[in-house]
C-alpha cells in the first residue's frame, strides 16, 4: 500500500485558516501570534459581528472546506472561490462532499450561505489586509516543498515538511494533500476522509528581522528549556509510547501533557506515528544533532 502526496497551495486556504486561529480559543495559547494577536483583531469587528462569526463556527462543527478550495477549478482567491463556491447547486455540493466520503449535514445549503457570509466579513475586517509578503511566501514554500517530490519519495517529503509528522500507508488512504499555513504556526492540523488527508503545516512565511533568530530556532531551544518536555524526550528516547503512556510516565494531566508535545512536535523533536486513527510518539534525534550548528550558523550570521 501507498499514497501519493500533492502540495497545494491558495489564499482561501489561509483565510480560512486565519479565520479558525482566530475563533478555536482552545488553541491560542499554543500559536506563535497568540492571544495579543486575537485581541488586536477582535478590535476590527464589532462586538454582534463577533458573536455571529463565533455561532456560524460552532453550527458548522467538523464540516471542512478544504474538499472544496481543492476541488475549485477557478481562481481561488478569496472572492474567486466564493463566486464558485456560492453558484454551486445542491446537488453539486454534495456531490462533492460525497466524493471524499465526508459527512454531510442534512443543512448542507444553508451551511454553505452561513459559511460564505461570514468569511466575506472576516476577508473585509481582516485578511484582505494582511501583509502581502505572507501569501507570497507560503506560495513560494508550496513551489519549493512540491519540487522536492521525484514519484517515490511521498513519505519523506510528508514528514519533512510536518516537521515530524509520520503518516503511515493504510487501507484506502490514496492521497496526502499538504497545504503549507501561516497563521496558526506552529500548530499542525489534519483532516482525514476515506480516500484523502488534507494536512496543512506551519511556514514560516515572513523572514525574522536583521539579527533577530528564526522562529524556528526559538521552538527549538523554547522546547528543551523546560524540565518536563525534556522529561518527556528521555520516554521516548527508547520506547514508542501513545499519549496516555506518556501521561501515565509523567504523572501530569492530560490537558498539560498535550501542550508540552505540542511544543516539542513544533520543534521537531518527535515524530508522530499516525496510522489510521491511532497516534504514538518517540523521539526525533535528529533535531537534537543539527542544534549546535543551528546555533552556531546564528551567532555567526
Amino acid at each position: 500500500m501507498s499514497y501519493k502526496v500533492e502540495v497545494d497551495f491558495a489564499p482561501m486556504y489561509e483565510c480560512i485558516t486565519s479565520l479558525n486561529a482566530f475563533l478555536w480559543k482552545q488553541n491560542h495559547n499554543a500559536m506563535d501570534a497568540g492571544k495579543l494577536w486575537v485581541r488586536e483583531v477582535q478590535e476590527q469587528f464589532a462586538p454582534r459581528l463577533l458573536q455571529k462569526m463565533r455561532e456560524i463556527m460552532t453550527m458548522t462543527g467538523d464540516f471542512s472546506l478544504s474538499p472544496y478550495i481543492w476541488s475549485c477549478p477557478g481562481e481561488r482567491s478569496v472572492d474567486g472561490f466564493l463566486n464558485w463556491f456560492d453558484a454551486l447547486s445542491p446537488g453539486e455540493l454534495y456531490e462533492i462532499a460525497g466524493r471524499f466520503g465526508q459527512s454531510v449535514p442534512s443543512n448542507l445549503s444553508d451551511l454553505r450561505s452561513s459559511a460564505s457570509e461570514i468569511i466575506r466579513e472576516w476577508n473585509a475586517g481582516y485578511f484582505s489586509g494582511i501583509d502581502p509578503r505572507i501569501l507570497t511566501g507560503l506560495q513560494q514554500e508550496a513551489d519549493s516543498r512540491r519540487a522536492q517530490l521525484d514519484g517515490s519519495n511521498d513519505m519523506e517529503v510528508y514528514e519533512q515538511a510536518t516537521e515530524g509528522m509520520r503518516l503511515y500507508p493504510v487501507e484506502g488512504l490514496k492521497q496526502a494533500i499538504l497545504i503549507p499555513q501561516y497563521h496558526s504556526r506552529p500548530l499542525v492540523t489534519s483532516s482525514l476522509y476515506e480516500e484523502f488527508v488534507f494536512t496543512t503545516y506551519s511556514c514560516d512565511a515572513i523572514p525574522p528581522e536583521e539579527g533577530r533568530p528564526a522562529p524556528a530556532l526559538m521552538r527549538l531551544t523554547r522546547a528543551l528549556s523546560d524540565e518536563t518536555r525534556l522529561f518527556i524526550l528521555r520516554l521516548l528516547a527508547g520506547s514508542q509510547l501513545n499519549f496516555t503512556e506518556i501521561v501515565k510516565g509523567v504523572g501530569l494531566s492530560k490537558s498539560t501533557i498535550h501542550y508540552h508535545l505540542i511544543a516539542l512536535r513544533a520543534a521537531g523533536l518527535v515524530i508522530v506515528h499516525t496510522n489510521g486513527k491511532s497516534s504514538s510518539y518517540s523521539l526525533r534525534p535528529e533535531a537534537l544533532t543539527v542544534l549546535p550548528e543551528r546555533i552556531a550558523t546564528y551567532l555567526k550570521s
